[in-house]
């Protein structure tokens, strides 16, 4: 059985019960991961509190749901207990229309900036006029949350040339200073996870990797771990050593672009070339296992598909030896440069108190001080059975966070040759899969650790081919509000450096559905997706 599964557990909590339940789990140091709820037709909203306590050796899971009635959808608000329930919070409000009682700022985060009611749900397919909106009015925002002037206000996006995906963030400047800044997101949604409830389990392993370009092998890898958990099954410990290689392969290729990225945001454009360059060797190792570059396929439920054999490891050991003396080369010569400190250092401060208090992941809370890492205290795969050590820098900034990830680059490569002189001893004949059984109606909540930081799937089984539902929470999803409070109070030119040391994936956030019908907008929510699939168009307006 995973080694996860013993460490999850679901309570059930009433409304009223609710906030003074939070308050204990938060004062006895638990993490309020992520919000999520569920539409249960005429039982009500389904309400699940994900909360996680970091400060234990091995960290606990608990679970708290609360159900709330159709005909009085109203819950109180969490955020002002913790601030780590203020975007899930207003994303339960769009989804789901269910009232959040006290919410600060329940404006609609997905939706489009013309969209005129975040509390009520609308229902398009009993009155889809009722919710259209005219592109060529848009309704403004309400008074308190319009920049004042003489302050200018600033567009960052939503399309960037030092942006891959589109966000659109929107500061309000003071000669060069930020004086306050709010970032909208939902321009790249595909609806994928309510595809995923449409498909087969094995069908949405594919769809879970094309979640991230970034981080498709922790997609598939957390998918298959949360169904393994409701399967109740042991995974071969050869398959747990290839999917901790593939996993750390793919966290060095993300980490390398990402320091390549850093320099070029800060007109160091050489280093992003070099980056590429020694990133072709990573790529080449994952082409020699899979055939695939960046979408491997290679994760199953039960085990792997592919078999590493001792040919491939040592052709992925040879290149982690030219890699590891080129890279610190590399590192080297980066940090070198006065310039790029210059502009790095003391930018985008986060405080170890404030790392914990907004929830932050991944590099982040590991450049603030903090040596959180799901790999050591919520581990899976073959991180037990491999030596390695989180690594923390006390700079709280973003130069910190550039250290952080040069360091875990090496910690990875390590990782990397342990698993390759293991699997090139393990006899080519052990198993890779696991006999399975029929699934079972449950559920089951895995965790890892992406490049970025902490993943959450949490997915439903009704006992048939198709999940009951599926819901993820992705690194950025936390540290992306962080990045608001960062830039704030900040030189505008830094803007682009904070953003580049918290390396955000906005793809992987997005939710909201927009369907277009009459040359007018209709917004539909990704629970009410249109069966047949027509109309359905990608992105936000």
């Amino acid at each position: 059985m995973s080694k996860q599964s013993d460490l999850f557990k679901v309570q059930d909590v009433s409304r009223e019960n609710l906030i003074p339940e939070v308050t204990d789990l938060m004062n006895s140091g638990a993490r309020l991961m992520y919000a999520s709820g569920v539409d249960r037709g005429v039982f009500g909203f389904q309400l699940d509190y994900h909360f996680c306590f970091d400060d234990e050796a091995k960290s606990r899971y608990l679970l708290l749901r609360a159900l709330v009635k159709r005909n009085e959808p109203t819950i109180p608000s969490l955020t002002p207990i913790t601030t780590q329930a203020d975007w899930a919070e207003r994303e339960i409000i769009e989804f789901l229309g269910v009232k959040v009682e006290d919410h600060p700022d329940p404006r609609h985060l997905w939706l489009p900036l013309n969209w005129d009611d975040t509390h009520a749900k609308p229902d398009l397919e009993q009155n889809p006029e009722s919710k259209r909106i005219n592109t060529d009015s848009p309704k403004k925002p309400p008074s308190d949350h319009i920049f004042i002037q003489p302050l200018s206000v600033v567009p960052y996006g939503p399309y960037h040339p030092a942006l891959i995906e589109s966000n659109f963030l929107k500061m309000s400047v003071e000669d060069e200073t930020v004086i306050d800044a709010d970032l909208k997101l939902g321009f790249n949604h595909r609806s994928i996870i309510k595809l995923m409830e449409r498909r087969d389990y094995y069908k949405d392993i594919y769809l879970s990797e094309r979640i991230c370009g970034f981080c498709n092998v922790h997609h598939t890898l957390t998918f298959v771990m949360a169904v393994e958990n409701i399967l109740g099954i042991e995974i071969p410990q050869k398959a747990n050593y290839i999917r901790t290689l593939l996993g750390e392969l793919e966290r060095m290729k993300s980490h390398l672009l990402a320091i390549g990225l850093l320099g070029e945001l800060t007109g160091f454009k050489t280093m992003l070339m070099h980056s590429l360059r020694l990133r072709e060797e990573i790529l080449d190792s994952l082409e020699v296992i899979s055939g695939q570059r960046i979408s491997h396929g290679a994760m199953t439920l039960g085990g792997v598909k592919i078999d590493i054999t001792p040919v491939h490891a040592d052709f992925i050991r040879s290149r982690l030896k030219s890699l590891k003396a080129s890279v610190s080369e590399f590192f080297e010569q980066y940090l070198a440069n006065d310039i790029l400190i210059d502009r790095l250092k003391n930018v985008g401060h986060l405080s170890p108190a404030d790392a914990r208090t907004y929830g932050a992941v991944g590099p982040l809370v590991r450049g603030s001080g903090h040596p959180f890492d799901v790999r050591k205290q919520f581990p899976y795969a073959a991180y037990e059975d491999v030596s390695w050590e989180v690594i923390t820098e006390n700079g709280a900034d973003s130069l910190a966070r550039l250290k952080v990830r040069m360091r875990e680059f090496m910690v990875s490569l390590d990782i990397c040759e342990q698993c390759c002189d293991i699997l090139r001893s393990v006899p080519s004949s052990s198993p890779i899969v696991s006999t399975m059984s029929e699934l079972p109606c449950g559920e089951g909540v895995a965790k890892t650790e992406p490049p970025r930081g902490e993943l959450l799937y949490h997915v439903a089984s009704n006992g048939t081919n198709t999940p009951e539902f599926v819901r993820l929470r992705v690194p950025t999803f936390p540290n992306a509000p962080i990045l608001l409070r960062l830039i704030k109070g900040g030189n505008i030119a830094d803007v682009p450096v904070v953003i580049g040391s918290i390396d955000p994936c906005f793809s992987c956030t997005d939710r909201a559905t927009v369907v277009q019908a009459n040359k007018e907008i209709i917004i539909q929510k990704s629970s009410k997706t249109n069966e047949s699939g027509e109309r359905i168009k990608r992105g936000g307006k």
